[in-house]
């Protein structure tokens, strides 16, 4: 019966609730540089154009949402460890793109700061809760969703983005691309572009060098804000937040094409028999930190949960379905096999081009397991405690839509941990 009074629901709200774009004003336009990370269309240059030769060291952040605090846990474990190589490339989708400014400039602490919340409104403005949409959409979520146009707004998150992206921030982003062209280093952010349906790599080297060059606050601040601008559009996935306007442009989330965008900008890379005589600490690598699992979140339907062991999976009535959670699990599912398969061109475009292949993930069972525990800042009264718990206490204590303080915080933790440790997934090769 619920599903029926969703449908009658939608039918009503859907026709009537359309939303007017953002309109940007000539002399107000970021006027971003993009590179096609598809087939080039006329005026956009592909990536491979943007460097000719190999790159040098090269970075990958994927996206994840919230479990980009292990992202950023391992980006500043890394950092800290003396490890960390300089690079040439970074390139950051979704959550990954919030954190590649830290990466790239030999700073993650500031994306650890930005990751770390007190409270779920420092980065979204929502009217539900997390048990609104936990077991389906209710009500509450589906009338905020089609009368606003999302079931919550970022602009928090833009606010928390200003604050962290200083001057200084801003101007060392600048320093890595000189005029001369052959020196210079790029971070770009993947977003897909909703009217052309295409991915692109916008890049933020180009707009922070503009930045620096700007004669007055005015003009700073406009590409200030399109530097933001650039990140948010790289982060939104609909129906959670309203999409981003750049130029009179929609964009979204760049991991619904991608979880980390290696089709064109693997082109730049060339097999360079010369380098198995390059002694192995000075050889360039792709690393590529995946944050998220990738593994299927396994979701338990029966109405005795005793039958939802595989071994049991033919017996006991399973639950009701309904069209909006089946259109939500379906949408994951995707989202995690977009994940498996951009890793593996990844791993397997390195292997082709003799480089060395780093890779890092989140491993599900790490999360509940009673060895790795952690004391996380501001909670250490309550003692070590797995991930998994914490994140239990989050959802007891605050009802989050999507970021558990606490949880976050533990994936810090955790990421520091395991880069600390020197934890990757290096791949296996038989050439050297």
């Amino acid at each position: 019966m619920k599903s029926l009074w969703v449908a009658i629901l939608a039918l009503l709200f859907l026709g009537a609730c359309s939303h007017t774009p953002k309109f940007t004003p000539e002399g107000e336009r970021c006027d971003l540089v993009r590179y096609s990370l598809e087939t080039s269309l006329p005026g956009e240059r592909p990536l491979k154009s943007v460097i000719e030769e190999n790159p040098g060291n090269m970075l990958l952040l994927s996206g994840g949402s919230q479990n980009g605090a292990f992202g950023v846990g391992f980006l500043d474990g890394w950092h800290k460890s003396g490890r960390m190589p300089d690079f040439r490339l970074v390139t950051g989708i979704s959550t990954g793109a919030l954190q590649s400014t830290g990466a790239f400039i030999g700073r993650p602490e500031i994306s650890v700061n930005g990751y770390t919340i007190d409270d779920e409104g420092q980065l979204l403005v929502t009217d539900i809760n997390g048990s609104d949409i936990e077991d389906g959409f209710s009500l509450k979520a589906i009338y905020k969703l089609l009368t606003k146009g999302s079931i919550s707004d970022l602009i928090p998150l833009r606010d928390r983005l200003d604050e962290i992206m200083t001057d200084e921030v801003l101007r060392a982003v600048a320093a890595r691309y000189p005029e001369d062209v052959s020196k210079r280093d790029y971070l770009l952010a993947g977003a897909t572009d909703v009217d052309l349906g295409v991915a692109v790599a916008f890049d933020l080297t180009e707009v922070a060098a503009r930045y620096a060059k700007a004669g007055d606050e005015t003009q700073r601040k406009l590409l200030k804000d399109c530097y933001i601008e650039a990140l948010v559009a790289s982060s939104i996935v609909p129906p959670g937040a309203r999409p981003s306007f750049i130029d009179n442009r929609m964009y979204i989330d760049g991991g619904v094409r991608y979880a980390v965008f290696d089709d064109r900008f693997s082109e730049v890379l060339e097999d360079r028999s010369t380098d198995r005589l390059i002694r192995e600490e000075d050889r360039h690598a792709l690393y590529l930190i995946l944050n998220a699992s990738g593994d299927s979140r396994e979701d338990c339907q029966k109405v005795d949960p005793a039958n939802c062991a595989p071994e049991r999976a033919t017996i006991g009535q399973r639950k009701d379905w309904e069209v909006l959670d089946l259109a939500v699990r379906t949408l994951e599912l995707f989202e995690n096999q977009i994940r498996r398969l951009s890793v593996d061109r990844a791993r397997e475009r390195a292997r082709n081009q003799n480089l060395p292949f780093y890779f890092a993930r989140i491993r599900n069972k790490d999360l509940s397991d009673p060895h790795r525990i952690y004391s996380i800042p501001d909670f250490e009264d309550q003692g070590p405690k797995t991930c998994e718990q914490w994140r239990s206490i989050d959802d007891a204590e605050d009802d989050p839509v999507e970021f558990h303080r606490r949880f976050m915080r533990c994936l810090i933790e955790y990421g520091r941990d395991r880069a600390s440790e020197a934890e990757w997934d290096l791949q296996p090769r038989d050439d050297y």
